[in-house]
């Protein structure tokens, strides 16, 4: 009677432990099932990496040529300026000589009425007025290529400050007014959005942007990388309007409203280096451009100041002239300090084996 007993416990606990073995084995599986998803998601993380440390090399490079572009204006700035005083110079040098033969020809006419040997005064008189013909035409090619080089200084100045506000709105991360951008994807999971437009579209990272939907704004959106096709933005916590989600083709504008970050305060490092001193007011014998280019002419060895104005207007009756940039001062002025870039918020651990980085979008034709 006992070794039955014994059987049956004996078997009882045979059972037990190939139920145990069985649900060990089970466990096991999904053990390195999430094990190879884990892995997965590490790889996927290391690409992303890679892809946003050579996104920052381009970014970087790109930023070098911009400030070499810039550099090479500014040069081409300092040479048209002297060009300009140069031929201020020489235009007052030509008027001048023209009032010089103007004089000539006066006290020839004085003579003339006076009497004496009229043929040979008339000869002087012809040949004075041919004198004072080709002066009158170096005077007016002067102030064609002077014109000319104006009009060429005011386009370049035009275009510097195009590339200065270019610069300064990468900087602060704020996007044209009339920026618009479609979104190609939402991942609600991660709460961000893949744009369909990069640095190339006129998208700079930590920009604010706005999703709309017809005539309303459903959701705002701060970008966190940009690529050259295509862009990764963030959703602002709490900005997605009640009852509402992003869809893939909502429209992306630039935010109406734009955090403007607080002014360094003065005495610590970073801050913004000070603005160039005007240059003191060009003394009275140096003509500005503004004046009578057909006045008297400059005192020998007299020449413009390089502080003066070439394009200023002509100051005002009875009123002290301004003072105006030195020509050897920076005419673009200092730069503003970059605004302290904002890590990317991290988001939560979510098990999911797809990649959260994926590649941007095929540009549009």
């Amino acid at each position: 009677m006992v070794w039955k007993i014994l059987s049956i416990f004996a078997a009882a606990c045979l059972g037990a432990s190939c139920y145990f073995a069985w649900s060990n084995q089970k466990d096991l599986a999904a053990e390195r099932d999430r094990e190879s998803n884990a892995k997965a998601n590490l790889k996927a993380a290391q690409e992303s990496k890679k892809q946003g440390e050579e996104a920052l090399v381009a970014k970087k490079t790109a930023l070098e040529a911009v400030q070499k572009d810039l550099a090479a204006q500014k040069e081409e700035t300092v040479k048209l300026g002297v060009q300009v005083q140069e031929k201020e110079v020489s235009h007052g040098i030509i008027k001048g000589n023209l009032d010089q033969i103007q004089q000539q020809v006066a006290a020839v006419e004085k003579q003339i009425e006076d009497a004496g040997d009229i043929e040979k005064l008339i000869t002087q008189i012809e040949k004075l007025k041919k004198d004072q013909a080709e002066a009158e035409a170096a005077v007016a090619n002067q102030t064609q290529r002077l014109a000319a080089a104006q009009e060429a200084y005011t386009s370049l100045v035009a275009s510097t400050e195009k590339l200065r506000e270019t610069e300064a709105r990468g900087r602060r991360g704020v996007v044209d007014p009339t920026f618009t951008a479609r979104v190609s994807q939402y991942f609600p999971e991660w709460d961000f959005v893949i744009l369909n437009k990069g640095n190339s579209g006129g998208v700079f990272a930590n920009a604010d942007l706005e999703v709309k939907r017809g005539k309303d704004v459903i959701a705002k959106i701060k970008v966190k990388n940009v690529e050259q096709y295509g862009s990764i933005a963030e959703l602002i916590p709490g900005s997605l309007a009640a009852g509402q989600a992003i869809r893939t083709g909502d429209t992306v504008v630039a935010s109406a409203q734009v955090a403007t970050p607080p002014a360094p305060a003065p005495g610590k490092a970073g801050d913004a280096p000070a603005a160039v001193p005007a240059a003191p007011a060009p003394t009275p014998s140096a003509p500005a451009m503004s004046s009578d280019p057909f006045g008297a002419a400059p005192a020998p060895g007299a020449a413009p100041a390089m502080s003066s104005d070439p394009f200023g207007a002509a100051p005002a009756p009875a009123a002290a002239p301004a003072a105006a940039p030195a020509m050897s001062s920076d005419p673009f002025g200092a730069a503003p300090a970059p605004a302290p870039g904002a890590a990317p918020a991290g988001t939560a651990d979510k098990p999911n084996t797809a990649d959260p980085f994926g590649a941007a979008p095929a540009p549009k034709p």
